[in-house]
């Protein structure tokens, strides 16, 4: 049996459930869930816990919009997750810098995730919200928090080893798919301080290249080929994603862990293959032809590599089209 450990939010937990949102554990009889950290970003993890653990363990459920919460709330603002990582028998740890993307809090000399806001809600935070401030990693100069990155994979490597950390690359959505089959910009009301949100994604991707060049970890970078779907998703934040991410990426985690696929930077999505698990399922979404035509030809000129997702829908539900069949072989001779 092999163990994972999950550091980071749905895209891998729902990654590892081959898409089952509402399901728990990991969709393989040959693999376990170790602990699922989410809601706590790499440097605030790095840092001194705010409180006083006994003012912590008095934060109750009721306190907190979304109650299943309460363990994550206290995990984070008691600085646990490192302790769980290095203490831990899992054999690999699957990670995405989700979190990284959503803004911490600062209190005194230390700064704490807010778990989606849910410290908020918490009388704990009440009893000192004047003396509490907010801000996003991502907005600020490298210099100042790089460090913390540092400690953070220092100890993890050391604890793991390279070969047994997968790192999930994650881009914020900008488009998802709506259930009327035109695809879409993310409503306003998901990109909120507590979400992820795309303004932060070039940041994002030169912190991941960073740990990856320095620390090297498998890596599978799907993320930035897909959209979100409102088909799949009532939330269309920017970090839920169509059943095909997280399809290629559990595929790619399995081949990974049971040591049969030696690549260790994977960025192939199944883009064009019939013979792909769901592809039956997935071409009963609607999708407009003509609307969805005209977003592909402006991704592809603002050189956005989502453009080749829409083409391959475009191949789907418009096979005879020339415009298309022309587009589908310049990339097949790429």
């Amino acid at each position: 049996m092999i163990k994972i450990n999950v550091l980071g939010g749905c895209v891998s937990r729902v990654s590892l459930l081959d898409g089952h949102q509402s399901m728990h554990g990991i969709a393989d009889e040959e693999m376990e869930l170790g602990y699922f950290l989410d809601k706590q970003n790499i440097v605030c993890a790095m840092m001194p816990a705010p409180f006083e653990r006994e003012e912590v363990e008095r934060i109750e459920a009721s306190e907190l919009w979304d109650q299943s919460r309460l363990y994550t709330v206290k995990q984070c603002l008691n600085k646990d997750t490192m302790y769980l990582l290095m203490e831990s028998d899992a054999d690999y740890v699957v990670m995405d810098l989700y979190d990284m993307q959503t803004d911490f809090a600062a209190y005194k000399q230390t700064c704490f995730s807010t778990c989606a806001n849910e410290v908020f809600n918490t009388r704990l935070l009440g009893k000192y919200f004047d003396k509490v401030s907010t801000g996003n990693f991502l907005g600020l100069p490298p210099a100042i928090w790089y460090g913390y990155v540092d400690l953070f994979f220092e100890k993890l490597v050391n604890k793991y080893g390279a070969d047994h950390i997968i790192l999930n690359r994650f881009r914020c959505n900008s488009y998802y798919l709506a259930k009327d089959g035109i695809i879409r910009e993310i409503p306003k009301e998901f990109q909120n301080p507590f979400q992820p949100h795309p303004k932060y994604n070039k940041a994002l991707a030169e912190l991941e290249d960073y740990i990856i060049e320095k620390y090297n970890p498998y890596v599978i970078d799907l993320s930035k080929y897909f959209m979100g779907d409102q088909n799949a998703w009532n939330n269309l934040q920017g970090a839920h994603f169509e059943n095909e991410f997280y399809r290629e990426t559990f595929d790619q985690i399995k081949k990974t862990v049971k040591g049969k696929d030696a690549k260790r930077y994977f960025s192939e999505p199944r883009f064009f293959d019939e013979n792909r698990r769901g592809f039956e399922e997935d071409k009963n979404r609607k999708f407009e032809i003509e609307s969805n035509m005209q977003l592909m030809l402006k991704l592809l000129d603002q050189e956005d590599i989502l453009w080749l997702n829409i083409l391959d829908k475009l191949k789907i539900y418009a096979p005879d089209d020339k415009r298309v069949q022309e587009y589908v072989s310049i990339v097949q001779e790429m």
